[in-house]
């Protein structure tokens, strides 16, 4: 039983980080993060970057209730590649919606990280950290 508890484990480890949506919390909002197409972003090809925000409860947070910024690093060294601040669109069920359209350079690791200040009191400062690896 427990070899068998062991293989389960072992068999999620393996496949976790493959998983499209990843929910992430900081405080009191949550951030689910979204890359297009199918999370399997291309070197040389747009992709569209987008995070639905959510405060604790599932109120979405609208891109006009924040003012955001991503950051890309290329891993391992970390150079920062790119600053750019997010736009709201209107996907899937979600409206307004942070997002921003990035090319990766080449393939390889790279380094999401979300930075958001609430533009009223009843939100504090909110960040995220995504790892994508782009593919040929």
């Amino acid at each position: 039983m427990n070899r068998l508890i062991l293989g389960i484990s072992m068999a999620l480890a393996w496949v976790w980080p493959g998983f499209a949506h990843t929910v992430q919390r900081a405080g009191n909002v949550a951030a689910l993060w979204h890359v297009e197409p199918n999370h399997n972003p291309r070197a040389g090809q747009p992709a569209q970057v987008w995070v639905a925000l959510t405060r604790r409860g599932g109120n979405p947070i609208f891109n006009r209730e924040v003012a955001c910024t991503l950051a890309i690093r290329q891993e391992p060294q970390g150079n920062l590649l790119l600053t750019t601040p997010l736009r709201g669109i209107n996907v899937e069920r979600y409206r307004d919606t942070p997002a921003a359209q990035v090319t990766f350079p080449q393939p390889g690791r790279y380094q999401l990280r979300l930075t958001c200040q609430p533009k009223a009191a009843n939100l504090k400062p909110f960040e995220f950290s995504y790892p994508i690896t782009v593919g040929r």
